[in-house]
């Protein structure tokens, strides 16, 4: 994908447009200032389907309106100031003319901190490039690219030797001989807009649906994957299909064959409902690509764009892993909504009647409330939000087709069989930024009797006690949340940045986080602090 975008950008020539096809970055803070607005009672605009393509916007939510205290210098030759006015006011380079735009902009992380419980220097060490652009009022594309070299946390650093990926962003390398890795990250995609009605993105990229700051239905946690998503607008009306790959890394990469892999079939279908709520409803449908005997590939079946036709089959007895669900948003007020979702991953209603906790029985949900420009402060924001997942959500019996990519949950960070409290506070102020984080969860994990039910990559086949004395699979009852070894997690962080250039959000931040994570009364703590410049265009999940 990314050498395709290239040899676009070879073969094209510049441009300032006002309709473009491109995507907001999915960076939560980034969106904030948009969110405020597009809350605003009378907004008719479908907010639980992330990215938002720019062209589909209200003007409330232009640029030039997000960015009014941003004073742009006067153009000049001289060095200093144009490196500057580069630097902090607009794109590093950019090609313009009548039908063309293309920008380049650098993407740097360079932080530097201390994890005081493991007496360790942490840094983060990225350098990569991202390129965007519009080819007339109809076609845009984006690529980035990132070389990274970095020494987490020791939590962080554990998950990497656990999972041999860095959250959210790709394949780990040992690097030196200090716990250090070495990854690459990188998307790109194409966004074609044939009419008001229509748009298609296709490339590697990451998706997010909800109101939330997380989700249950899907996520940015996990690696980017191919996708293509085809959206089709009709005023209160979004219908969104979806397909993509996905990568099972666990075992290892087979010469000319790779990592195995699955693919994902998502609808969603949101409906706007007077001026003030937003009902979603989703269906998503995995399978595998191969199995012990043969090659299945992409199923064609799949192909379908009707929302829920896979339930009469699931109903049936498909072998694939089937979710539906639904998200809802009520604007209370102008600064004021409430949030929720619902995912239903199994049902046995037959085998649940007259006892509790039947394993089949998966489930998650959301429940969460926004409030902006708290007490009449521009730019104070409060989210509080409660997150439950019942035991075994989003596993299957054939592991590989689990909700999961590149070996991370598609939803949750958490997996399953969890109970989590959020609360964020967090104020912006033209150029300056406060933020507030405080999670707390309770879970239970696995111990040498097997396994509990929070680990989506576990098979339902080792459930403890579930074959009856002929040894045909039945399952169990009984089953709650946090069963297993107790397990809980106290997050707290603090942020402060300051935003150098809206462009490719480029920001100067410091940070100090605290993790007390206590396993059957024993606790773990990581306490550490981070300074650094860095381009924040992505979410990383490190509050797991």
């Amino acid at each position: 994908m990314n050498r395709f975008l290239f040899l676009i950008f070879l073969i094209c020539g510049g441009g300032n447009l006002s309709a473009q096809q491109l995507y907001i970055p999915l960076n939560k803070q980034l969106l904030n200032s948009y969110e405020s607005r597009l809350n605003r009672k009378g907004i008719n605009f479908h907010t639980s389907f992330k990215p938002y393509i720019v062209s589909s916007l209200p003007n409330s939510c232009d640029n030039d309106s997000i960015y009014s205290y941003i004073v742009t210098t006067q153009k000049t030759k001289k060095f200093l100031p144009w490196v500057y006015n580069h630097i902090v006011n607009e794109n590093f380079l950019s090609i313009k003319d009548d039908d063309f735009r293309i920008a380049i902009n650098p993407y740097v992380d360079f932080e530097l901190g201390k994890d005081f419980n493991w007496d360790k220097t942490t840094y983060i060490n990225s350098r990569g490039a991202i390129i965007s652009g519009d080819i007339g009022n109809k076609f845009s594309f984006e690529t980035y690219y990132s070389e990274n070299q970095s020494l987490f946390p020791r939590y962080i650093t554990n998950f990497v030797i656990d999972s041999n990926v860095v959250p959210g962003q790709g394949r780990a390398i040992g690097f030196k001989n200090d716990r250090s890795y070495d990854y690459a990250s990188g998307s790109g995609y194409i966004s074609y807009t044939p009419s008001k009605h229509f748009n298609f993105q296709f490339g590697q990229n990451k998706i997010f649906i909800g109101d939330g700051y997380r989700s249950l239905i899907l996520s940015d946690n996990s690696s980017s994957y191919p996708l293509l998503r085809i959206t089709t607008n009709a005023g209160v009306i979004q219908y969104t299909n979806m397909w993509a790959q996905m990568i099972d890394k666990r075992e290892n990469s087979q010469l000319g064959v790779g990592f195995r892999r699955k693919f994902l079939a998502l609808h969603h279908l949101s409906f706007l409902i007077g001026k003030s709520v937003e009902l979603g409803l989703f269906e998503a449908i995995v399978w595998q690509a191969q199995d012990s005997t043969s090659y299945r590939g992409f199923d064609l079946n799949y192909l379908n764009p009707i929302i829920y036709y896979h339930s009469v089959q699931w109903n049936l007895g498909s072998p694939d892993n089937s979710l539906i669900g639904f998200n809802f948003k009520w604007k209370i007020s102008n600064k004021l909504s409430f949030y929720n979702q619902f995912l239903l991953d199994d049902f046995d209603l037959a085998k649940s009647k007259g006892k509790k906790g039947f394993y089949r029985n998966k489930y998650a949900y959301q429940l969460g409330l926004k409030c902006f420009d708290v007490f009449g402060l521009k730019g104070l924001f409060i989210r509080a939000e409660y997150n439950e997942v019942w035991p075994y959500t989003y596993a299957h019996k054939i592991s590989v087709m689990n909700y999961a990519h590149y070996n991370q949950p598609l939803a949750n960070p958490l997996g399953a069989n969890f109970r989590e409290s959020l609360l964020l506070l967090q104020y912006n102020f033209h150029r300056w930024f406060a933020g507030v984080e405080i999670m707390y969860v309770l879970t239970g994990i696995d111990s040498a009797s097997g396994n509990v039910g929070q680990n989506i990559y576990s098979s339902d086949y080792s459930i403890p006690n579930s074959f009856d004395l002929n040894g045909k699979f039945i399952g169990t009852y009984g089953n709650y949340i946090g069963q297993g070894i107790s397990s809980s997690i106290l997050y707290s962080q603090f942020k402060l940045n300051y935003l150098l250039n809206q462009h490719n959000n480029l920001l100067i931040e410091l940070s100090y986080t605290n993790r007390n994570q206590i396993i059957d009364g024993k606790s773990n703590i990581s306490n550490f602090i981070t300074f650094g410049i860095k381009t924040s265009l992505f979410n990383h999940y490190y509050d797991f």
